[in-house]
């Protein structure tokens, strides 16, 4: 009797563990694996602007994606020192256009729009001031309303559109005027106390002037801002060298961009990852070309080999008339 009981427990026992094991199989079903993960969209590299340069006295532009150099001026006029607007649609340059007598004039960066910012009856950019080492040119405010330049030896701006003059420095014998993006500040060349140019600013509130640069043997060339207004970027000279620094923006920690000896007009590009500067291999007579190098000293690469010299870059923009 006791076997046959043990023989009917048998069963429920093994039904209710068959139970058991199916429910655990249940739980532990595998799983599908996820998708893969979409193939992403292929971005085209942003475009990374122009440059505009001299080449043999006359405006043209580069397109730095397609190389592609595009003539802005021509004829019997003579055009030095370009400074490409903040939005890259304009640039602001000298030229001697109309009556032989050098002004300020802007024009769109399509090459249309010729626009003559000042009237002066007598050179505004003296022959003196017609040196590539020095690269006189303006510069436009951080808002691209006002434009900044010097004229013998003094300091202006003007609106945009030629209007409202206003003096910002008088006798100082100052070149190459640009401001610091906060507007509050002013970055210049000057020789008025050395037989050399150093570089010197003017807090334009107080009215004072700093000398940031103690050269005594070498002049200053060619001074330009970082975007942010932390680094100074200019070339130094003396006889037969000119080489491109950079420095802080009291004029500490110079640091020598470059190796050669022939190297000058440097601007910042791509957004101060760049610089563009124009470089001779002997003598001028071998004739500038355009080169483009990494602000940290790397990457030095040629871009033009038929002459160019006063580089200023322009980031990219739809280039249409207005």
């Amino acid at each position: 009797m006791r076997h046959s009981v043990i023989l009917q427990a048998i069963p429920i026992s093994f039904l209710f563990f068959l139970v058991f094991f199916f429910s655990l199989l249940g739980g532990c079903k595998h799983q599908a694996p996820p998708p893969p993960p979409a193939v992403p969209t292929p971005v085209s590299a942003a475009p990374v602007g122009n440059v505009v340069f001299i080449e043999r006295g006359h405006l043209v532009r580069m397109d730095l994606t397609t190389n592609q150099v595009v003539p802005l001026t021509s004829g019997q006029s003579t055009e030095w020192f370009p400074a490409c607007s903040p939005d890259g649609t304009q640039v602001a340059y000298w030229s001697n256009s109309g009556n032989g007598v050098y002004n300020l004039w802007k024009r769109n960066l399509d090459g249309q729009n010729a626009v003559q910012l000042t009237f002066n009856e007598t050179n505004s950019l003296d022959t003196s001031e017609q040196n590539l080492l020095v690269n006189d040119s303006p510069s436009w405010s951080s808002d691209g309303k006002r434009i900044v330049y010097a004229m013998e030896g003094d300091v202006w701006m003007i609106d945009a559109d030629g209007y409202n003059p206003d003096t910002l420095l008088m006798g100082h014998a100052a070149l190459c005027p640009t401001l610091f993006p906060d507007g509050k500040t002013l970055l210049y060349l000057s020789n008025e106390k050395d037989s050399v140019y150093n570089l010197y600013t003017e807090d334009l509130t107080e009215k004072t002037v700093n000398k940031l640069t103690q050269y005594t043997d070498w002049s200053v060339g060619s001074p330009s801002l970082s975007s942010d207004g932390k680094k100074i970027l200019f070339n130094l000279y003396r006889e037969n060298t000119t080489q491109i620094y950079i420095t802080d923006a009291d004029g500490t920690n110079a640091f020598n961009l470059t190796t050669s000896t022939h190297n000058l007009c440097p601007r910042y590009a791509m957004g101060d990852k760049k610089v563009v500067y124009c470089s001779w291999q002997s003598s001028v007579d071998d004739g500038l070309n355009l080169y483009i190098i990494n602000s940290n000293g790397t990457d030095n690469k040629p871009l033009s080999n038929v002459f160019g010299a006063c580089p200023s870059w322009a980031p990219a923009r739809i280039l249409t008339s207005k």
